[in-house]
């Protein structure tokens, strides 16, 4: 059996434990899900439906990348507990926000509010300012933008084609 695979099993484990330990067992366990999407965040929780025709479960995901970490267990359980959090808040039909109470329990818990390994793609455009000569990578194509710090010293804020982005490279995809 690969990590991986003892990390899928152990999902459930790890909502049981915080279950019992920070809920009293209150919760029912919701569709808990590996998300090879998530990358800035390490884990969401998506409400379900209380609507009479429409129920469908709440359900939490966990980044798949933090299997893959050195404290993988550590960063699953916490990212884990803190989605449940919103959960608990939810199935209370309170606001399941980062609210002053969800942060209440976050600190009772000892649960962190952001994700501290998060996995940021890397720039594929790399796009210069004509006044300022400054760059500014991104991952996305730009329309027609200007330098905002080019417009704001000498356009009172406002548009100048004089400070237009211009592309000035695209970086080859590693694979």
């Amino acid at each position: 059996m690969s990590q991986r695979e003892r990390w899928v099993g152990a999902l459930s484990g790890f909502f049981q434990e915080v279950n019992q330990a920070h809920f009293d067992g209150f919760l029912d366990p919701p569709d808990l899900i590996w998300n090879t999407r998530l990358r800035s965040s390490a884990g969401r929780f998506v409400p379900g439906s209380r609507k009479y025709f429409m129920n469908f479960p709440p359900k939490i995901e966990i980044a798949s990348y933090l299997m893959d970490e050195e404290r993988a267990g550590e960063l699953i359980r916490d990212t884990l507990a803190h989605e449940m959090i919103h959960y608990w808040l939810w199935v209370r039909k309170k606001p399941y926000g980062h609210t002053a109470e969800f942060l209440q329990k976050m600190r009772q818990m000892g649960v962190s509010r952001y994700n501290s390994v998060p996995r940021t793609r890397p720039a594929k455009y790399l796009y210069s300012c004509l006044g300022c000569k400054k760059d500014f990578p991104t991952k996305k194509r730009l329309g027609n933008l200007a330098c905002a710090t080019c417009c704001k010293a000498f356009s009172n804020g406002k548009y100048d084609s004089r400070f237009k982005l211009v592309l000035k490279m695209k970086f080859e995809s590693v694979p």
